[in-house]
């Protein structure tokens, strides 16, 4: 019955991964749209929990692993919904947008929550069933839970490793309601054959009490106890796993891994609950410990991007995150874990169950709100870590009488929390990850925690650099001395100058400003700029190299996801340019996917531009080919243009655009590349960066060449997620960077026929 609980588990944390992608792909990758929604989907399992206390005095003769068995299967029929509603649900949100903006967002949260519904209302209906397992057993209940939450972190590292990478979205869905069919026909053949049955009537399972070595305290501080402990918890899963994002980077893998380090602590705790209680020791020493070790992981995870062996390649890169998160996070999260099972252990009716479960299921969801909503936009995330250890405390301080015990606590917890507020007294300003992108010295100039991301803005020697969790993702530089950001300029101003006359244009992913100056600069009568997150615009002033863009009175500033923006808006559009994160990012295989490049596509007028961020230096070959594949798959016409002035150390060119172009009837059909129309136009400075010359020179791939490099090669989807799941470049112990861009480069050239490439001295 372990085992069965073990695969339970396993498969509705699988489940969650898959619905997250579900919701990312209908409510753009927002975080405060996600925690809303899932924080709805708790409420659902708060609701559960009540109904399953109900269902097992209704069915108190019914053998509970049938009972357990017949809910589970609800579970698996009800994870199906997100899935198979999903194309309605953008739909809705599309038609309601452009009639009540205000409205659409609420409508897809409503909506996606009442998907989410069925089964999460039937997988809190389980913890009652499983506490008349425990019963029927002689198991303590904990025992069974720490099972449970333990198959909850193999099973988020067995989809995102094993089930997405192989079988995509569809297929993983269909293997996990496989795996929850085969194992709810187990237990009713176990519940067919008299095994574990619970013999006893309702009346006599609740007179069987669970013996405890220390006193129960009273219900309602039971309650408030594990409301602070699921609040406390979760308001530090959502903290320390924004500031292990910029230490590990945003990837699925990386997410994959706090979240299995989370589960696996708590089920640790769940574990030693029972000897925990026949030792004597008392809850609140499980919470003064996780203060206090909590204060000391708060500081330890804050400095973990100056850890090389984290950007390791191959297994071991995933292992040390692995041991890393185990031995700083573990030991708090472990202590967090033993309140709710051992107050559930001196428990023994399904009702209190019920109640237990309920309000630390509302305490987890009020804290992921707290901490994504407000904290860490207001406070950052050390000091939301400083806030949950004080809650701890107050924790350790309600759960004893004892007076010397609470003296002991407060003057633990000022002992740690003094000389640590002194040594971090710089820490909050730090930028994580910048010595990674920036060799020497370095100013932070500004610095925002906002929902999504951490944004900051350095200044080094040579320019300046926007850092967004961890990431360099755009920057400036001061004279020639580095080139890296140079391509930007090409970004928006390649497809503006291929089009004849571009009226109206979209920039998605805002970044420093220069590819929309580069396109305002080419005189368009209307600019959108799209980005997910508010702070780049309100920094985009300390970057000289936009020219102020946003003060121009035809451009405007949208904060939105783009892929959702270009699904809900009717704008129609010249020429849409992005340059979105790295391609194995987390969220980012949106951005990519053939399903993306539709909506572009019918965004565009007749004879309209997309230009996509090609970056062969962050990406496999392979991966090269799938977006592509992608790209041409949508935009036949299509070209491939690599810049003169970013060059790997071995002196190839590691950024690419992708520049397709929507059949124009009204054109004579030739190639897009043969013919360069903006040039004959001024540009509003006076200045570009290459001659016509210089630019034609850099067509890499024809359409027809770009089609025989993209041929064999499976185009990215939302389905598959190749770039999100698939074989990131630091998955392979082998990956060597300049290999791998020789490796394009071989392939490129394998594709060409005639096209011209060569880089001006």
């Amino acid at each position: 019955m372990r085992f069965i609980l073990f695969c339970f588990g396993g498969a509705a944390l699988g489940w969650q991964v898959l619905w997250a992608l579900h919701l990312g792909l209908a409510l753009g990758a927002s975080a405060r749209g996600v925690a809303l929604t899932v924080g709805t989907a708790m409420a659902g399992m708060t609701l559960g929990a009540f109904l399953g206390s109900a269902l097992v005095k209704r069915f108190s003769r019914l053998s509970p692993i049938l009972l357990y068995g017949a809910i589970e299967l609800v579970v698996a029929l009800g994870a199906l919904l997100p899935g198979l509603s999903e194309s309605w649900i953008m739909s809705a949100d599309s038609r309601i947008y452009r009639i009540s903006p205000l409205l659409a967002t609420p409508f897809s949260l409503v909506a996606l929550a009442l998907t989410l519904a069925p089964a999460c209302v039937a997988m809190g209906a389980t913890l009652p069933v499983m506490g008349t397992l425990a019963r029927a057993t002689g198991t303590p209940l904990s025992r069974l839970y720490a099972f449970n939450t333990a198959g909850a972190a193999v099973g988020t590292i067995i989809v995102a490793f094993l089930l997405l990478p192989w079988l995509g979205l569809k297929g993983s869905s269909l293997a996990l309601f496989l795996i929850q069919a085969t194992l709810c026909a187990a237990c009713f053949f176990i519940a067919s054959a008299g095994r574990n049955r619970d013999q006893s009537d309702g009346r006599g399972v609740e007179e069987k009490g669970v013996a405890t070595g220390i006193p129960p305290l009273s219900h309602r501080r039971d309650l408030l106890l594990v409301f602070l402990s699921g609040f406390a918890a979760f308001l530090l899963e959502v903290t320390w796993f924004r500031a292990l994002r910029a230490a590990w980077f945003s990837t699925s893998d990386s997410a994959a891994v706090m979240l299995c380090c989370f589960l696996l602590a708590l089920a640790i705790g769940a574990a030693i609950a029972p000897a925990w209680r026949r030792h004597g020791f008392s809850l609140s020493i499980a919470f003064a410990g996780a203060a206090i070790l909590t204060l000391i992981a708060n500081q330890l995870i804050a400095r973990f991007d100056l850890i090389e062996t984290f950007q390791a390649k191959g297994l071991w890169r995933q292992i040390s995150r692995l041991l890393a998160g185990l031995l700083v996070l573990g030991p708090p999260v472990a202590l967090l874990g033993i309140i709710l099972p051992s107050i559930l252990d001196r428990r023994d009716r399904p009702g209190e169950w019920a109640a237990l479960y309920a309000t630390n299921t509302l305490g987890s969801v009020l804290g992921a709100n707290l901490a994504a909503w407000m904290l860490l936009e207001w406070v950052g995330p050390l000091a939301s870590g400083w806030i949950a250890a004080a809650l701890l405390a107050a924790g350790a301080w309600v759960s004893t009488t004892s007076p010397t015990l609470k003296t002991a606590t407060c003057l633990a917890f000022a002992a740690v929390l003094a000389p640590l507020l002194w040594f971090d007294r710089h820490e909050p300003t730090r930028v994580k990850g910048a010595s990674r992108f920036v060799t020497g010295g370095f100013e932070t100039i500004a610095q925002r925690h906002g929902p999504d991301a951490s944004i900051s803005v350095i200044a080094h020697e040579g320019g300046r650099v926007l850092v967004i969790n961890g990431f360099a993702t755009a920057g400036e530089s001061h004279g020639d001395s580095d080139a890296r950001f140079r391509y930007m300029d090409s970004m928006g101003r390649l497809p503006m100058l291929l089009h004849p006359d571009p009226r109206n244009a979209l920039v998605i992913c805002f970044g420093t400003g220069q590819t929309a100056h580069a396109v305002r600069d080419e005189n368009p009568a209307r600019l959108d700029l799209v980005d997910l997150n508010a702070a780049v615009f309100e920094l985009g002033d300390l970057f000289d190299t936009n020219h102020h863009v946003l003060d121009d009175p035809r451009v405007r500033a949208i904060v939105m996801d783009g892929r959702a923006w270009l699904r809900r808006s009717e704008e129609p559009y010249d020429v849409i340019t992005l340059e979105p994160m790295p391609p194995f990012f987390s969220g980012t295989n949106a951005l990519y996917s053939v399903e993306f490049y539709r909506l572009a596509r019918e965004r565009l007028q007749s004879g309209g531009l997309a230009a996509q961020w090609f970056p062969l230096h962050l990406m496999t070959p392979e991966q090269a080919a799938s977006i592509a594949a992608a790209f041409t798959a949508v935009f036949p016409d299509s070209i491939l243009w690599l810049d003169p002035d970013s060059r790997a150390g071995n002196g190839l060119a590691d950024q690419g655009i992708l520049i397709g172009r929507k059949p124009d009837n009204t054109t004579s059909g030739a190639p897009l590349g043969e013919t360069w129309p903006g040039f004959l136009r001024a540009p509003l400075t006076g200045t570009r960066r290459l001659t016509a010359d210089q630019t034609r020179r850099q067509i890499a791939l024809s359409p027809a060449g770009l089609q025989r490099f993209a041929a064999g090669a499976a185009p990215v989807t939302d389905t598959n997620q190749l770039l999100e799941f698939g074989t990131s470049p630091y998955r392979n112990p082998d990956y060597d960077l300049f290999e791998s861009i020789r490796r394009i480069h071989e392939r490129i050239e394998a594709a060409r026929e005639d096209t011209p490439l060569s880089f001006p001295e």
